[in-house]
């Protein structure tokens, strides 16, 4: 950031010019400007925003407690909460930085898949529980990560996130082996331990299911893709380890002369 007084540049963004003092509020505009709450106490708009989602959300899961988990209003707040904060922050961002904006919305839609798995039930209405965990979690992974590989392949100069990225790429390898384990476990066992991944499962003493024709194929599909899923996770994160790496040895050798620009 450059400072719109003195002419100073920092690698961070920041309010006040760490070299001159001046405040540079134009190159805080919208979401970004900052509220004064008292003598030493400033927020910007955006942390302010994020703070009432984040309390409206717990006083969502309170209710949805409160009635027993009935109704959803868990999943419906996360949605709307938190996919508003997220086209927020998507549009607030950096222009042409796709990568970033992608991740946003991915960490968005695994939080409220990971919701669903436990939490996807109205009350005389719908029970899609079995169908997260089984098919939807392994799609998405699958989905996700081969968008993930071409957004870094197609991008001549990619700007790595080393710590956000790391962390997504090893959330989605720790639920593929997870689903790959319960897989595992209920073909040694005939589908009795995880039985939602056989689209059955008990619900206080009864017996839930589709038909034998529908839940076969569906279970032959999840095999499918819970296998997919858990090659792919793996690969990926594998490769932009490999990546990581070598860009690291590349700065090293640029920093010690040993590489020229």
């Amino acid at each position: 950031m450059k400072c719109s007084k003195c002419g100073f540049i920092s690698r961070r963004d920041f309010y006040r010019c760490p070299y001159c003092g001046h405040t540079n509020e134009q190159d805080f505009e919208g979401i970004r400007t900052r509220v004064n709450f008292g003598h030493d106490f400033s927020a910007q708009v955006r942390t302010i925003i994020i703070v009432a989602v984040v309390n409206l959300f717990l006083l969502a899961v309170l209710l949805d407690w409160y009635f027993s988990f009935k109704y959803a209003i868990t999943l419906w707040s996360y949605f709307v909460l938190f996919g508003s904060l997220t086209v927020m922050d998507v549009v607030s961002g950096k222009k042409n930085d796709t990568i970033t904006s992608f991740e946003k919305i991915d960490i968005f839609l695994l939080g409220y898949l990971i919701l669903c798995c436990g939490l996807c039930k109205v009350s005389g209405a719908f029970d899609a529980r079995m169908y997260f965990p089984a098919l939807i979690m392994p799609g998405y992974i699958i989905v996700s990560s081969l968008f993930s590989a071409l957004l870094f392949v197609s991008r001549k100069k990619t700007k790595l996130r080393p710590i956000w990225t790391e962390l997504l790429f090893s959330f989605r390898m720790i639920i593929g082996i997870v689903l790959f384990v319960f897989l595992l476990v209920n073909k040694h066992n005939g589908g009795t331990v995880f039985p939602f991944l056989s689209f059955a499962y008990h619900e206080g003493g009864t017996l839930i299911s589709l038909n034998k024709e529908l839940a076969t194929v569906l279970k032959n599909v999840s095999e499918i893709l819970i296998f997919v899923a858990f090659g792919a996770s793996i690969i990926l994160l594998v490769n932009y380890n490999i990546l990581l790496v070598g860009s690291i040895f590349r700065k090293v050798k640029r920093i010690y002369g040993g590489e020229r620009d």
